[in-house]
């Protein structure tokens, strides 16, 4: 993307054969299933319908430790 950011950013897209809301679910619950660093994740609080606060940790290579977030997803 040709915006005048100094960071690299990609633009895609893709077509999936399935609804939304499972393409949805997908990405936000099931990441264990994609994403293999991933070592730990849980919702710590639900604010609303459309709001919680997640945290998840990332595995690092050696030596680097791991990562650890905490998200607040609307």
């Amino acid at each position: 993307v040709g915006d005048g950011t100094p960071l690299r950013r990609w633009r895609v897209s893709v077509e999936v054969e399935a609804p939304p809301s499972v393409v949805l679910n997908r990405i936000l619950r099931e990441r264990h299933l994609w994403d293999s660093n991933l070592l730990q994740w849980k919702v710590l609080e639900t604010l609303d319908k459309q709001t919680e606060v997640y945290q998840y940790e990332l595995n690092s290579m050696a030596p680097h430790p791991n990562r650890d977030f905490v998200v607040l997803r609307r």
